[in-house]
């Protein structure tokens, strides 16, 4: 008897160290009657595929102004650049070869570069390809096709063959010196190179995003892989023309896009996970896993997928001291939690005493219970100090929010 007992215990102890190595459950569980509760840790048995936005940033040196992707900003950080203020027009090969080791460090699998338009972003994407080794990041374009559009009020762009040529043009060029090189990342299941669509809700223009997707996948023989960037906050498919009821539906209502656009794309994610809102902010953890979850389950279906996205940290008090935004805290071994805005004059005061683990670390958790079948997770982002949701090494905390990124990420 005493045998069969510790039989039985043996076996118990197996069953819980195998589902204890699980990479994510096989049916996914919340708590019951729970919109607040704790966010599991998820023990990385296969790599994830990390992607960072990278800002293409440089100084305005005849009138002595910071721009951050042709936005004239004022010069506040929060935290300071262990590279300090760097001007990647004047400092391109150091600051670019440094940002390259660095995210190698990490484990990054990919930046996200910007391209709208010919432009100094082509000499960085050049010479991107130039210091590209393997085991460095790739990199992924981040399409915005807004600088071709006519000015017309009308939907004029389908119809519109100079246009469109020309926007077939470029994206040829792109597609074949770029996206095709062993420097741009393939998206690992189905080997296509992938690609960021941006800025298609902002233009009155493309009377169908479907059919000007379609374009974009004809000129290039249907072999990409495009993720729509959600310019927006939490969100929900039904916002991007999907109906749970009977697959894809709804009008183009107040708030909502064209019908059918989430028909448009192999992949969706949104750029901020922050918020003003008490009830989410006060269940931060669980209402992002609630919503990244359901997105998850509403697309899969469709043969496509959601990739979550994730931030190192935020804190904008430095540049926009009234704020109501809530401050996303960093994390240091032996100090705990605290936000870099926490010592100016005047700002908030935040007890962040009943953090007692690293936010960055919950928020990767979240991330890896609802990735996709490409376990694509994006961290915005990499150098954007201005908002201080940077990954890029600081003063104050080193390389830790690098060794943090690939203990997190990676086997």
């Amino acid at each position: 008897m005493k045998n069969k007992i510790n039989i039985a215990i043996s076996l118990i102890v197996a069953l819980v160290a195998f589902l204890s190595c699980q990479d994510k459950p096989s049916t996914y569980v919340f708590p019951k009657d729970e919109y607040f509760y704790s966010i599991p840790d998820v023990p990385v048995t296969e790599d994830y595929v990390v992607g960072v936005s990278y800002n293409i940033q440089y100084r305005d040196t005849a009138s002595n102004v910071w721009w951050d992707n042709n936005t004239k900003a004022h010069l506040l950080y929060t935290g300071t650049p262990m590279l300090g203020e760097y001007d990647m027009r004047q400092d391109l090969i150091t600051t670019l070869h440094q940002h390259m080791d660095w995210a190698a460090q990490a484990g990054i699998d990919f930046f996200i570069i910007p391209w709208g338009g010919r432009g100094y972003n082509d000499t960085i994407i050049q010479e991107f390809g130039n210091y590209y080794k393997p085991g460095d990041p790739q990199l992924v374009i981040r399409f915005d096709p807004g600088y071709r559009f006519p000015k017309a009020s009308a939907d004029t762009m389908m119809y519109n063959s100079l246009v469109m040529d020309s926007l077939k043009t470029d994206l040829d060029s792109l597609y074949t010196y770029v996206m095709t090189q062993p420097y741009a990342y393939k998206n690992k299941n189905t080997g296509q190179p992938v690609m960021i669509l941006t800025n298609y809700t902002n233009t009155g223009n493309i009377p169908s995003v479907n059919q000007f997707n379609a374009f974009l996948r004809n000129a290039v023989n249907n072999n990409i892989w495009i993720m729509a960037e959600l310019p927006t906050h939490w969100t929900s498919p039904e916002m991007w023309g999907y109906n749970t009821a009977n697959g894809y539906s709804g009008g183009a209502s107040a708030g909502y896009v064209q019908p059918d656009t989430i028909k448009a794309f192999d992949a969706f994610f949104i750029t901020d996970i922050s918020t003003s809102n008490k009830d989410q902010y006060d269940g931060f953890y669980s209402f992002l896993d609630y919503n990244y979850n359901y997105w998850q389950k509403a697309v899969a279906p469709l043969g496509k997928e959601y990739v979550p996205t994730i931030m190192p940290s935020f804190d904008n008090l430095v540049n926009n001291p009234i704020s109501n935004t809530y401050l996303i805290p960093r994390w240091k071994d032996g100090s705990g939690a605290y936000v870099i805005s926490g010592s100016l004059p005047g700002a908030p005061t935040y007890n962040w005493s009943n953090v007692t683990e690293n936010p960055y670390k919950t928020l990767a958790n979240v991330a890896k219970r609802n990735v996709g079948p490409s376990r694509i997770v994006i961290i915005y982002g990499w150098n954007d100090f201005v908002n201080g949701d940077n990954l890029e090494p600081t003063q104050e905390f080193g390389t830790d929010y690098l060794q943090y990124t690939k203990e997190f990420f990676k086997k």
